[in-house]
């Protein structure tokens, strides 16, 4: 008798778990969500290849995000988002990980809504960084490349936002500290290089004003950084400090839009502008899935020569971009771009400073040399 007792009773607590187990299990996948794009395509080069377009053709032009988010109650969650690149023959592929978390953070939302992000979070800069990899949310494969270049996607440290209603206008703040990557593909007086830096020690903040017209804001963002190391090393050997900036303004409208941002890097200590680039972009959009739109860029960076010849400013690039996009639904955009490049900005060196021969020491700047290019993508978001 007690041992049919026992038995009931196990099988009792057993069955009654089942359904808490169940409800347990409910109430994880209401809590989790997960969310992909793909944005991959087919590029052709005439001429010079130009990140990692070359003459040959490549399909090896592809980003893919995977990203995972947990709401742990109303004012918290955690978001993870793993990022996939490749772009073609380009040597920056050497410098940056195939596949890597791209964001790895904690938010907390408080009830001004005032938002804490911790970890890895995304680098409040500029309009499109959060969302620079979604295809479906761009206009181009990629969009402003001399104002975002291929990193500065995320901040290793804190970001706190904040919203302000101003009457029929308001602001959107945030401020930050931490750390970052920098990498880019750059010309000098010898060709082309890789520059891989490590940032730490940044602080800084972006401010936009949402305007009482729909769809139209203006913003700004200021960063001070550090290229590692610094204090480790002798103050002599340090590169300076810098500060970047970011100028924005959009207008959203429903068959049209208008976008324009600059960036400027300069240093702390000399006010020298190490690097400055921007770009303007337009569309229309005929009926609702088709889309054209136009870019057109430009970017200066300062190559620094061996005393006594003085500093040139080397106008990097300027390209032309031409596109079609046609979106069949909100998750699926097909697309066909043509670019014209001019200038320096190629994977391979180009002539770029021609030495002074004799007094009075002063450096000249080599032709510039010229490629276009074709890239047919397809972006998926779901």
């Amino acid at each position: 008798m007690r041992t049919r007792i026992v038995f009931a009773l196990i099988a009792g607590l057993a069955l009654g778990t089942v359904p808490r187990a169940a409800a347990a299990q409910s109430d994880l996948l209401e809590r989790l969500s997960i969310h992909s794009s793909l944005n991959t395509g087919y590029g052709k080069s005439d001429n010079l290849q130009f990140f990692g377009i070359d003459k040959d053709g490549t399909a090896e032009y592809r980003a893919l995000t995977l990203q995972f988010s947990y709401q742990i109650d109303d004012n918290d969650r955690v978001v993870t988002q793993f990022l996939h690149r490749y772009n073609g023959n380009s040597p920056i592929n050497d410098v940056t990980p195939s596949f890597f978390p791209v964001w790895a953070f904690y938010e907390h939302t408080f009830d001004n809504q005032t938002k804490v992000k911790v970890g890895r979070a995304p680098l409040p800069r500029g309009l499109f960084n959060e969302v620079r990899f979604i295809g479906t949310l761009l206009p181009f494969y990629r969009v402003g490349r001399t104002v975002y270049g291929e990193t500065l996607e995320q901040l290793d440290g804190i970001a706190v936002s904040k919203p302000f209603d101003l009457g029929s206008w308001r602001l959107e703040t945030s401020a930050f500290g931490g750390g970052y990557d920098l990498k880019a593909l750059l010309p000098d007086a010898n060709g082309a290089f890789v520059l891989d830096n490590r940032v730490e020690n940044s602080v800084g903040g972006q401010v936009f004003v949402n305007t009482p017209i729909d769809g139209v804001r203006v913003g700004g963002f200021f960063a001070r950084q550090q290229v590692t190391p610094y204090y480790t090393r002798p103050e002599a050997s340090r590169q300076e400090a810098r500060y970047n900036y970011v100028l924005s303004a959009e207008g959203v409208f429903d068959r049209a839009f208008f976008r324009g941002e600059y960036t400027q890097f300069e240093g702390v200590d000399s006010g020298e502008q190490l690097y400055n680039g921007w770009y303007t972009q337009a569309g229309v959009k005929p009926i609702a899935p088709l889309t054209i739109a136009a870019e057109y860029q430009e970017a200066t960076v300062q190559v620094d020569l061996p005393n006594p010849i003085p500093t040139i400013y080397l106008p990097m690039t300027k390209e032309l971009t031409l596109g079609v996009s046609w979106q069949t639904n909100p998750n699926i955009v097909f697309k066909f771009e043509a670019h014209r490049v001019t200038g320096y900005d190629f994977d391979s060196g180009v002539p770029t400073i021609i030495p002074p021969v004799g007094p009075p020491f002063i450096a000249g700047i080599a032709p510039a040399s010229k490629s276009h290019y074709l890239l047919a993508s397809i972006a998926v978001a779901f």
